[in-house]
């Protein structure tokens, strides 16, 4: 062994991300190569420089494999000094949604070289959507490009969601003049939307004040939304009110139905159609809509436009491709059952049932249900789906008994902030706005 063999392993040997590579190549030697990758990707998160990750990481993935994403952490050892391997690593991670494991290569790419500026603001990008809003303004504001409109915008965003307001109003100022002098009209089309989403952002803090640190707040900050159920507890709150992963009930969807009804009779919101989309959780959902409210229901079709409708779909992402639902028209309301807040959607819905990471509907079967707590021998039972037509499933849920409370404290929160709510106030404008999983309240979730 030369000299520096011996300076090489006493750095391996100080690594802190060890532990994990010797776990992880006892996985790797035991056959288990998807568990070896999982617990690589630990090894990553705590020391990036700790070489022997990437050689193992490309032999987990050429026996699954992945042959494309081997070679890209054999150009990471090949090149461990290099800008271009570790961004070409954080775009990977970075595109396939797994942020976690995006940043410490981004980050490793921008410690490399700072002046290039999409990997900065992919930087912080990846900061935001692990709501870690104050270490993506500190990413921008150290190495941000000069006259980088989207930068400048993105910028302008993470202080609103920091409460950091001082300044802000003179930004987004700057936004639309930078963008009304642009002579190519139809180049600033979709900057001015983003300029517009923020002025809004903007606007809706001012009113609220001093937000709470709950997702209630934040999302009508955001989007000018409406959230009819969160988690609670007193000691604390999970993801800010927001749920993991959580198994429905007829009950609790007679709930916030229950719930959508009292809302809008108190803002004094006329619907005289739902308009379910055409999977059968958002028919058996529309059609619960649509008794509860005393209002026919039938299936949402593009081609027509019904007045003061609720447009439903189960998750927020079913609205995903349909463009035509970016704007507000008719007095129409898209409500989502579940709004699924680790994943980007086309569309925000302006009224949603709860947020959560995963959500299991009644009728789909799967969970187990358990007997008398108190008997000796409990009864566990295997729920089985629901097969049953889905006007029966929804007529049995309607018939169910909710007395909503008269007293609703979040009901009389947007009670006064009634004009800034989308598709219901007078101060808002006719855009819908993506729904994007950055957001100051952070919380728990699976990884």
């Amino acid at each position: 062994m030369g000299i520096f063999d011996i300076f090489r392993s006493k750095s391996n040997n100080d690594s802190v991300a060890l532990e994990d590579y010797r776990k992880a190549n006892s996985l790797f030697e035991n056959g288990d190569f998807q568990e070896s990758l999982r617990t690589l990707s630990w090894g990553f998160r705590k020391d990036v420089n700790f070489k022997p990750l990437y050689e193992l990481a490309e032999k987990c993935l050429l026996k699954l494999g992945g042959e494309e994403e081997a070679q890209l952490f054999k150009n990471a050892t090949k090149r461990f000094n290099s800008f271009q391997p570790f961004n070409n690593l954080g775009l990977h991670f970075y595109n396939e949604g797994h942020y976690d494991l995006a940043l410490p290569f981004l980050k490793k790419a921008v410690e490399i070289d700072s002046t290039k500026g999409d990997t900065v603001h992919d930087l912080a990008i990846v900061y935001a959507r692990l709501f870690n809003i104050q270490e993506a303004i500190k990413v921008l504001e150290k190495n941000r490009p000069e006259n980088d409109f989207w930068d400048y915008w993105f910028l302008t965003k993470l202080r609103i969601l920091a409460n950091q307001t001082k300044g802000v109003e003179n930004d987004i100022n700057e936004l639309f003049a930078v963008l009304n002098n642009e002579p190519d009209k139809e180049s600033v089309e979709i900057p001015l939307q983003k300029a517009n989403e923020v002025k809004e952002t903007f606007e809706r803090l001012s009113v609220v004040g001093k937000p709470n640190n709950h997702i209630r707040d934040w999302h009508f900050i955001q989007y000018g939304n409406i959230i009819l159920d969160f988690f609670e507890d007193l000691e604390e709150y999970a993801g800010g009110g927001r749920y993991v992963a959580s198994w429905g009930s007829n009950e609790s969807i007679k709930e916030i139905v229950s719930k959508l009804s009292f809302y809008l009779k108190e803002l004094d919101k006329t619907i005289e159609k739902i308009l379910y989309l055409n999977d059968r959780n958002s028919k058996i959902l529309g059609l619960i809509i649509g008794k509860e409210l005393n209002v026919e229901a039938i299936e949402y079709n593009s081609q027509i436009e019904v007045k003061n409708s609720i447009i439903v779909g189960a998750n927020s992402i079913d609205f995903d491709g349909m463009d035509e639902l970016q704007k507000i028209k008719q007095g129409q309301i898209l409500f989502a059952l579940n709004h699924l807040w680790l994943d980007s959607a086309q569309i925000s819905p302006d009224i949603c049932g709860f947020m959560s990471q995963s959500y299991y509907f009644p009728w789909d079967g799967g969970g187990f249900r358990i007997g008398d707590m108190e008997a000796e021998d409990k009864k566990i039972e295997k729920i089985l789906p629901d097969t049953r037509d889905e006007s029966v499933i929804a007529d049995e849920i309607s018939k169910l008994d909710f007395q909503t409370p008269i007293q609703d404290e979040n009901l009389s929160f947007y009670l006064k902030h009634k004009d800034y709510l989308k598709g219901i106030g007078s101060k808002t404008n006719d855009n819908r706005y993506n729904f994007m999983i950055e957001s100051p309240i952070a919380g728990s979730y699976f990884g």
